[in-house]
């Protein structure tokens, strides 16, 4: 069992891991960019924009999902918000097939984003498990949180979308599917992992996974139309 008390004494680290996971995101993002000839000055405003549209969308998402009631991280908003910063950078610049460059490698990058975020929910208690009692189950404690004992879906996150991550980056060169493959895994993977949260209980499917099922079904799509363009050009 791990015990984990959310009465922090000076700063709970939900922020900082959030902050952290945009920087690391960002930087990682601009590298690749600038990788595949996107001009400096492009990638370096991208990398003002896309964070704070992120927040932006991740908040809004929250707040309307919830009828106005709350404001909280909606990983979903924050995807979006990312997608329309490289959108509105790729607008503003002529160079050719900028649009294109900065999806993929913002889709690249995506789970590596999610991934460290996930520590902060851990740390902070929210977005937490299923009750549960077997291995490696997570113990809460704290005025903060109501004493629980819950399924570690935050670690299972941050391991499997880091994995995703690594093997979109070293497989992105040797298959063309590679992107659209870690944009159908990571939407799969939420889906899934959406089951063993404690938000889930009483329900038969969330609204972030119907969300997640029309990513999934926009990937397979995408990925069968290129399919069929490639088989043309044979």
């Amino acid at each position: 069992m791990i015990e984990i008390n959310t009465d922090y004494k000076f700063i709970s680290p939900y922020p900082v891991m959030i902050i952290l996971s945009l920087t690391v995101g960002i930087i990682v993002m601009y590298i690749l960019n600038r990788k595949d000839q996107i001009q400096k000055n492009v990638s370096g405003y991208l990398c003002m924009l896309a964070p704070m549209m992120s927040l932006f969308f991740g908040l809004l998402l929250t707040y309307i999902t919830s009828g106005g009631q709350y404001f909280g991280l909606s990983s979903l908003g924050g995807l979006a918000g990312m997608y329309l910063a490289c959108l509105i950078m790729a607008l503003i610049n002529p160079q050719k097939d900028t649009v294109r460059i900065m999806m993929k490698n913002c889709t690249l990058v995506l789970p590596l984003i999610y991934s460290i975020s996930k520590i902060g929910c851990l740390l902070g208690g929210c977005c937490r498990g299923t009750a549960y009692h077997g291995p490696f189950c997570i113990h809460y404690a704290g005025s903060k949180t109501d004493s629980a004992v819950v399924f570690p879906v935050q670690p299972a996150e941050t391991l499997v979308f880091l994995i995703i991550f690594i093997l979109g980056i070293f497989l992105q060169k040797k298959h063309q599917h590679t992107v659209w493959m870690v944009f159908i895994f990571s939407a799969l993977a939420k889906f899934l992992l959406d089951f063993l949260r404690e938000s889930h209980t009483n329900q038969i499917i969330s609204f972030t996974q119907i969300l997640c099922l029309l990513l999934l079904l926009t990937g397979f799509l995408i990925l069968y139309l290129n399919h069929q363009k490639l088989k043309k050009q044979a």
